[in-house]
């Protein structure tokens, strides 16, 4: 009578613990279905391409200013350091808005932060041209042009990561 009893408990518990495994399969399989994997290729090389050429225009931008600072010297009529400012601002603003694009970017996604970007950074470099003085430029270029730089820059390196895996290194 014992082994009866046994048996049917050793029986219930194992239908029990495969019931159990069978739900905890079915609950893996579905965090599977929200987890992407990357493409490692196709449209992820546009992507990768799109992203060199913001980073090559954005850091084009900051490292050629210095070719520029001579005539802005004389036409603003101001000393060295204050054209130095300009960039100093434009870098330290660039940088300083890496941490609000990175929260935007996880709020909205990467594409819309970048053309938000890409809309103040192009405003603000186009109307620093008809800045009458060293302080308007100061504001237009240095903050808000390094603000909206910024913004494009950390979707950019951000990107490619969501198109590659295997070929990551190769990638980036």
């Amino acid at each position: 009578m014992v082994d009866k009893a046994e048996k049917k408990l050793q029986d219930e518990a194992i239908e029990s613990t495969s019931e159990k495994r069978k739900l905890r399969k079915l609950e893996d399989d579905e965090e599977y279905d929200y987890i992407t994997t990357p493409p490692d290729g196709g449209y992820g090389w546009v992507v990768l391409i799109a992203c060199f050429m913001i980073n090559l225009i954005v850091d084009g931008f900051l490292y050629a200013f210095g070719a520029f600072s001579e005539d802005l010297k004389n036409v603003y009529n101001c000393q060295e350091w204050e054209v130095s400012l300009i960039i100093s601002l434009a870098c330290g603003f660039y940088l300083l808005s890496a941490p609000v694009a990175s929260a935007l970017c996880n709020k909205w996604g990467c594409r819309p932060i970048g053309i938000i970007g890409s809309i103040i950074a192009s405003l603000a470099v186009a109307s620093s041209v008809f800045s009458p003085n060293i302080y308007i430029m100061w504001l237009l270029f240095g903050f808000i042009g390094g603000i909206g730089m910024g913004l494009i820059y950390l979707p950019s390196i951000i990107m490619v990561g969501y198109y590659f895996e295997d070929k990551r290194a190769i990638a980036t």
